[in-house]
């Protein structure tokens, strides 16, 4: 066998042939092989591959002595003698390589070719099948104590050479994965079937824009399209139309945790985002179970999203980075008419919630947004339009009310305020297009307005606490309330009960507001004021009768739909709050009407009907204190109220 100490190459009577390559000269198969290169005398080549029938290839680099030695890092020399390396095995890679022969084998077998190395090789595993791995120098060891216990642990390219060599491909290769992108809609173990999509929004579409129009859905908008388009909106919708509760209450668990990640530690911002809290918000009910209340912050988040999308401000509104002038900050681009629909619809629910919570603040209105009403009244693209366009006007006669209330000493605004936003009621109503002269949505929404500025009016101190002189303006305006309240009714009791699954949590509130004053005006303590009129007019234990039996058709229908579930529908919650209250109610009533519950009393009125009837075991339920209105508000829609 060669080796590196062979000298010379010797003639058979014992004389060198040749002469040995000077340091740092030999060709490049013995430097190789770590033989020595003996140059042939009348030849090109060395003696040794003369012999073995190799190309003879001088060195590529000389090495020069250098008196004065520079230091060179280990990383350096590493770098350096991989590059040698790799310049090898492209060039026996070549059409010039040649195999080796057998007089070369012992050899190779002592020095393998880094390109036949192997897994094997490497762990001390002498394998018939070796594996490529990446090319390791011959000075480097195979192997490295492992966590200093001296324990030999193959050499890897991840443990050693890591990214700075990486290997041709020797063999079949994994596919890459594709990176991961971020889901679109929560992630949740309830996903609807085709049909319930479709369905659900069929439902959505049918029963519940009728009462917010947020959005348009055209006739060509599939669930699939739906999907691909507002991913976060598809989920929210099928959400609320879910008629499953148990799955309804597990799936909004995962919008708000989908929410948190997406808003607070991803800060995304998004048209989709908005629109899908809009409809949490829009029908909020739908997503209570015994917690803490979470609407207010919902509004929150949703106006942060208006903000960040720059949904409520001009175009052309000067910014600081439009003096960049980079790619980075493009010109303003005109607002679209989803754009549109999402702030006014923000602004809507925000200013209902603050009105009725007392708890936030309404979405600022600006001038902006005072164009974008312009401009979806000019150029409405469908119904839906005109509608959202007559709410917001509404919404923004409230919102005066709300801040001349919160301004005024004792919370009444002078009475010709009042008389000029009744004014400006009265205009929108005989403004509204012909399609929503008898639209009870946006009636009853006119209706309730009425009884907030009249009520405004009532809340007026007198002049006098002890004056006898009736104050016929508050008696107006009492009046006035009772026919507003009545109003409502009549417009709430000629819809379908079917249609109360599209009613948003705004409606449910102006319902609750009617209820409540009505009670105050059944029993309100005055001389001048016949109770027993207002009773007469509008009877408050009949109207609970009524919503009872709405709420009870519609229940009754869902558990159909939806089959047996942990969790009670909320219809069926709000039916017993209504038991609860009027069972207090009736205590009252016959107090005023001085009837005996125990059997006593002889006048007749609608509390003796009422417990004639068999109702009287509901006087045994609890008595809800219907004074605050936030509590009584609270306890309807099943949202613990700490005050």
């Amino acid at each position: 066998m060669e080796t590196a100490s062979s000298s010379s190459t010797t003639t058979t009577n014992g004389s060198v042939n040749g002469m040995p390559a000077p340091y740092g000269r030999a060709c490049t198969n013995c430097a190789r092989a770590k033989c020595r290169c003996i140059y042939r005398t009348g030849g090109a080549d060395c003696e040794r591959c003369h012999r073995l029938r190799k190309e003879c290839i001088p060195s590529v680099s000389v090495r020069k002595r250098n008196g004065k030695r520079t230091h060179v890092s280990r990383a350096a020399q590493l770098e350096a003698k991989l590059e040698d390396l790799v310049s090898l095995l492209r060039h026996q890679a070549g059409p010039g390589g040649t195999a080796p022969s057998p007089g070369e084998s012992s050899v190779a077998s002592s020095t393998p070719a880094p390109s036949a190395r192997s897994a094997a090789s490497v762990a001390g595993d002498h394998s018939s099948h070796p594996v490529p791995v990446a090319v390791l120098p011959p000075q480097l060891p195979d192997c490295h104590p492992a966590h200093g216990k001296g324990r030999p642990t193959p050499v890897t390219r991840g443990t050693l050479l890591g990214s700075v060599f990486e290997p041709q491909d020797v063999g079949p290769r994994s596919p890459t994965p594709p990176p991961v992108e971020p889901p679109a809609i929560p992630y949740c173990t309830y996903q609807p079937s085709p049909f319930e999509a479709a369905d659900g929004l069929v439902t959505f579409r049918k029963y519940m824009l009728i009462f917010l129009p947020f959005v348009y859905l055209p006739s060509n908008m599939t669930e699939e399209r739906l999907r691909k388009t507002y991913p976060f909106l598809w989920f929210s919708i099928m959400t609320v139309t879910s008629k499953n509760v148990d799955r309804r209450l597990v799936m909004s668990e995962s919008i708000k945790k989908f929410i948190a990640q997406k808003m607070v530690m991803e800060h995304e911002k998004s048209l989709d985002l908005l629109f899908g809290l809009l409809v949490i918000m829009g029908w909020t009910h739908y997503h209570i179970k015994r917690e803490k209340p979470i609407l207010s912050l919902l509004a929150s988040l949703a106006k942060s999203l208006v903000f960040d999308l720059g949904l409520n401000k001009v175009p052309s509104e000067p910014y600081i980075s439009a003096c960049l002038k980079t790619a980075f900050h493009p010109p303003p681009r005109e607002k679209t008419m989803e754009e549109r629909r999402a702030v006014l619809a923000c602004f809507l629910l925000t200013s209902q919630i603050s009105h009725s919570l007392k708890r936030l603040d309404a979405l600022t209105w600006t001038s902006h947004m005072e164009e974008s009403l312009q401009f979806l009244t000019q150029r409405h693209e469908w119904e839906g339009d005109d509608l959202l366009v007559a709410q917001v006007k509404i919404q923004l006669i409230v919102e005066q009310l709300n801040r001349a209330t919160s301004q005024s000493r004792d919370n009444a605004p002078p009475s010709y305020y009042l008389s000029a936003l009744h004014t400006q009621l009265t205009n929108i109503k005989t403004q509204l297009p012909s399609h929503l002269q008898q639209n009870d949505t946006i009636l009853s929404h006119i209706s309730y307005t009425e009884l907030a500025i009249h009520e405004a009016a009532v809340a007026k101190p007198r002049i006098s606490p002890t004056t006898t002189v009736p104050d016929l303006q508050r008696y107006a305006a009492m009046e006035a309330c009772l026919n507003a309240i009545k109003d409502w009714f009549d417009r709430h009791f000629s819809i379908p009960s079917y249609v109360y699954i599209g009613m948003t949590f705004s409606y449910w509130c102006h319902m609750a507001h009617c209820l409540l004053s009505l009670y105050r005006l059944s029993v309100l303590d005055d001389p001048a004021w016949d109770r027993r009129a207002v009773r007469n007019k509008l009877d408050l234990l009949r109207i609970c009768d009524q919503l009872k039996l709405g709420f009870e058709e519609l229940s009754a229908k869902r558990r159909l739909d939806s089959g047996p579930t942990i969790e009670e529908d909320g219809f069926t919650k709000f039916n017993m709050m209504l038991r609860t209250m009027k069972s207090g109610w009736v205590a009252e009533l016959a107090a005023i009407d001085g009837v005996d519950l125990n059997g006593g009393g002889h006048h007749s009125s609608s509390v003796e009907q009422y417990l004639d009837a068999g109702n009287a075991n509901e006087l045994n339920l609890p008595l809800f204190h219907a004074e605050d209105p936030e509590a009584w508000m609270a306890g309807l829609f099943d949202m613990n109220w700490d005050p």
